[in-house]
């Protein structure tokens, strides 16, 4: 297969995930673009800077797309949104300053534990019964920073760890999913574009995101991302909350075990 015909899949596939499970499709679009990068031997000098720089790109249009139709089926909580928004921001900040000056292996094994830590928790996790939904949701600043921060250093749309923790505070499984796919549009594309400001008006960096993305595989991936995580995030409206947190546990473990044994 050639290699745009596994952008399209990449696309297709990640989005069509990150729709129905809230990850915004990046733990998807990140080990894809990382094998089809490495096995045609592009980017060899910051292959995983690229693999996570151009599926940020990829991440606004998957995680806006599915924001959408969750909106529309009204899961959002956009209260919960606002109050994640500022630590958002300042964390796109810190994590892509962290993209520039960490090397592709040390992000990679960042990114396999964090994924295998995340879907060990979620698969041991009991259900509670809205036990916490009237409670205020903790370190919610401390939380969004780190979230901002992890999500954009590791080009992924933050639903990793934002539906574990509003699904911990009482949010249903089917909102946390929701809220985690709108959260995941500032954090993948304030990473972007805070990169480039701080590069064009302060000249603070010799590389931004922008020197890391494929863009022949951003425009291929988004193409088919745009489709998949729209049908992906109506699905989530239909399908039974059990069987999603076990999709969402495999999914994780499963490539976080990829990257790491890689």
């Amino acid at each position: 297969m050639s290699i745009y015909g596994l952008y399209l899949i990449t696309g297709a596939f990640g989005g069509f995930l990150g729709g129905l499970l809230g990850l915004g499709g990046g733990i998807i679009f990140v080990p894809f673009l990382f094998f089809i990068f490495n096995s045609h031997d592009l980017h060899t000098e910051y292959l995983m800077q690229s693999a996570v720089s151009t599926s940020l790109a990829c991440v606004v249009i998957s995680s806006l797309s599915a924001a959408i139709k969750h909106n529309k089926n009204k899961l959002i909580n956009w209260l919960l949104f606002e109050k994640m928004l500022p630590g958002l921001i300042l964390g796109s900040v810190i994590g892509v300053i962290l993209i520039t000056i960490l090397t592709s292996d040390i992000i990679k094994i960042y990114y396999g534990i964090l994924l295998l830590i995340i879907a060990i928790y979620l698969i041991n996790q009991k259900e509670k019964k809205n036990l916490n939904k009237n409670s205020k949701h903790q370190y919610i600043n401390i939380f969004s920073l780190f979230t901002g921060t992890i999500s954009t250093m590791l080009g992924i749309g933050g639903g990793t760890l934002t539906t574990p923790y509003f699904k911990f505070y009482g949010e249903s499984m089917k909102g946390s999913i929701a809220t985690a796919a709108a959260c995941g549009v500032p954090i993948a594309l304030l990473g972007i574009l805070i990169t480039l400001f701080l590069k064009e008006i302060f000249g603070i960096f010799e590389n931004t995101i922008f020197d890391f993305i494929d863009f022949y595989a951003f425009f291929l991936v988004s193409a088919t991302t745009l489709v998949f995580s729209y049908l992906g995030a109506d699905l989530t409206y239909k399908t039974n909350t059990l069987l999603l947190k076990k999709i969402f546990c495999i999914t994780l473990f499963l490539v976080g075990i990829t990257i790491l044994s890689y």
